[in-house]
Formats: C-alpha cells, structure tokens, sequence
C-alpha cells in the first residue's frame, strides 16, 4: 500500500481459517497442548510408580482440543485417548479397577461434548470470519484508498473505527481529480460504528458524482445536502437508516441527520486552495518554511452538511489561500482533539505539530523534510500514546501542495 493510503486499523487483508482464526494470536505451542498432554500421561503413568495416576490427562487433552483444533482433530484426540487409557489399564497394576468401563463411557462422552463444542466453535468463528470480510469489503468500497498523488497534491492519511470488529464508522474521506482541480472532502457524521456507515455512504458517493460536474464547492455541498435529504425521507418513513424494518415507526433520527465537513479544491493551475467549511474542526498549515497556522473558516455561521435548509444563505463562504510549494494541510475529525489522556485534557494538536514542524529561534524545526505519510503515522501515533483509549473514530488526511 503506497504512502498515499488510507489505512484501516486492524486490517491485514487476510483471510484465516475458521479454526485458526481462533488462536491466532497465541504461540503456535499452545496448539501442540493436547497432543502433548497425551503423550505425557503416557510416559507419567509409566514411569511413576503404580500407586499413582494420571489418567485425568487424557480428559483435560480432549477438553482443551475442543477450544484449540477443528471437529475433526478433536475427535482424533479422543479417540486416542480412550485408546490410551485401556492401554494404561492393562499395562499398570493395582490402580485401575478390574472393570473400566465406567472410566471409558465417562471419556467417551467427554469426547462428544467437546466435539459438539468444537464444532460450534468453528462455525460461529466461521460467521466471523465472513463478517469481517463484508467489513472489509465495506470499508474498500465507502473510504478508497487515496493514491500517493492527485496532479499537485500528495496525500497520505489514517483512518481508525471505534468499532474496531467493523473497521467502518462515522468518519469519511474522499478525494477526487476532477476538471476543477483537485477536490477533496472529510467530515464526520451523527453517530459512530456500523450504524453511520449508511449515511457514510451517501454522502461520499454524492460528493464523487458531484465533485466531477459541479462549478464550485458550494454547489457539490448543495448536492450532498440534496442526498441527505432523501436518505432523511427514507428514515421518515421508517426505514433502514432509521434502524426500523418494514412498517415500523420511524426512531425519531431523521432530524438528526447530519454531517460536519470540510470541502478543499485545489486549483487547477496550483497555488490556490479553496476552503468550504460546514462546522468541522480547522484545518492545520505546515508551512514550507516552517510554523503551523490554523486556518479558521471565520466568524460566518457554518450549519453542518444536512442541516443546510434550516438557514439558507447563511453557511459560511468559500476561503481562498494561496499556497507554496511544500506547504502542508491536516485536516482530521474530532476523534483526534477529543481524544482524552488519563488526567482528563485534550489532545492538543495543534501544539504537537508546532512542537515537531514549528520554528525555533527563527530556524525551521522539521518543515524542510516534511512528508504527508510521516505526518500521518507521527499524529496517529501521538493520538494512541496520549489518550488512555480511542473511543470514538477518527480519520486523519494530510495533503501537500507539490507540483510535479
């Protein structure tokens, strides 16, 4: 994956076995457990004297078979040991009884249940498995990964979900050349985890189809707005969005669907960037020679994304800066400043970038040598050592204005 993509915490686009899935973070010694019990109870009953016994071996090898191996292997494991204990009984004295019978129907019938169990265990970790891949192919169609460059722009970014079993949540991100230049959107929708992804999906799809055709960046927030209030429709009248099956009452959300956002475009014929804020956090400029500003949409009153036909005319107007070569903009959701430390404060961010990119006495600290992935992996991994748990979601996006 380049430096330019996006990265899903906790995805490895792998897929696993069912049964693998399961242990596949312990050490691959742990596996070879009840084999190894087996084994033991053999040489122990053996070699210890005839008094003792060690026959309870075998039960703990087949239960612990049933939570590590397939059906199949468990069986095979139980099926040993019963093998093994009229093996112990006719091979040691004086421990075992005459008539072992009731031993062996005891350890067959642990080796059902533990099959039985093993078996439930592989097909509810299959159901996993094929959940985790819809997740994955969820966040590959809704959050695509951005290239390493888009004509004067290069990009980097992070994304993490606060479910981290769905891999998708709240935040989005989209980015797009079009014939106007190079646009991009990230925002933050009402809600967080699965629940969003709906609406998550309205609203990037919207802006990929209107980033291409409309004039301004006003226009391509008119269009997601026009989107949303469709979807808001839908919930109305009970809905997916609205958590509702058929005939149902509406949850009473369709008011509250809503997005901040932040909408850039960067001009065609580079130098120029355009800013259309609807209530996201500020942006950040690393500058090329060092010092971070933040760029604040101004005292116009931005309603978020949704909420646009409660004041028309009112969301805040289009900024226009001019860039330099080298200069660097972070554009994050609030999972990022929101993100508490242990003593309770937020996260500061805009005083570790100038800590890392700002100047000194005059002098550029870092701004020279500034790369969007290393800005990404530097706040993504200050975010994580700050706080004492990332508990909502949080998508960071650097972009760099470097003509080729």
């Amino acid at each position: 994956m380049g430096t330019g993509s996006v990265i899903a915490e906790h995805e490895d686009g792998t897929r696993r076995a069912p049964h693998r899935g399961r242990t596949a973070l312990l050490p691959r010694w742990v596996r070879l457990l009840p084999p190894a019990l087996l084994l033991m109870a053999l040489v122990m009953e053996l070699s210890a004297p005839p008094r003792y016994s060690f026959a309870s071996l075998l039960t703990a090898a087949v239960v612990l078979a049933a939570l590590l191996s397939r059906f199949l292997v468990t069986i095979v494991l139980g099926a040993l040991a019963v093998v093994l204990l009229v093996s112990m009984h006719l091979l040691v004295d004086d421990v075992y009884p005459d008539d072992i019978t009731g031993p062996v129907i005891t350890l067959v019938l642990v080796t059902g249940f533990a099959t039985t169990l093993a078996l439930v265990l592989e097909r509810t970790t299959l159901q996993l498995v094929q959940v985790q891949a819809v997740a994955e192919a969820t966040q590959r169609a809704l959050l695509r990964p951005l290239p390493d460059r888009l004509g004067p722009v290069r990009l980097a970014g992070v994304y993490r979900a606060a479910d981290e079993a769905a891999l998708i949540g709240g935040d989005f991100y989209s980015a797009r050349q079009t014939p106007h230049g190079v646009r991009v959107i990230v925002g933050d929708v009402r809600g967080k985890g699965i629940g969003a992804t709906e609406s998550v999906a309205t609203i990037t799809s919207a802006f990929r189809e209107a980033a291409m055709s409309s004039p301004s960046l006003r226009d391509v927030a008119d269009r997601i707005e026009a989107a949303m209030a469709m979807d808001r429709v839908d919930m109305e009248a009970g809905g997916s969005l609205a958590g509702n099956g058929p005939g149902r009452a509406p949850s009473g959300l369709a008011g509250e669907l809503f997005a901040t956002a932040v909408l850039l475009e960067f001009a065609p014929g580079g130098g120029f960037l355009r800013v259309l804020d609807r209530g996201h956090p500020s942006l950040y400029l690393i500058g090329a020679g060092g010092g971070v500003t933040r760029l604040d949409p101004g005292p116009e009153y931005a309603l978020p994304l949704g909420f646009g036909d409660l004041a028309p005319g009112t969301d805040a107007g289009i900024k226009e800066y001019r860039l330099a070569d080298g200069d660097t903009l972070v554009a994050y959701s609030d999972g990022v400043t929101e993100a508490r430390s242990r003593s309770g404060g937020f996260y500061p961010l805009e005083q570790r970038l100038a800590e890392r990119y700002g100047s000194t006495a005059g002098a550029p600290a870092q701004a020279a040598a500034v790369e969007p992935a290393e800005v990404v992996a530097f706040v993504n991994r200050d975010v994580t050592r700050w706080a004492e748990a990332v508990n909502d979601d949080m998508v960071i996006v650097v972009l760099q204005h470097s003509p080729p």
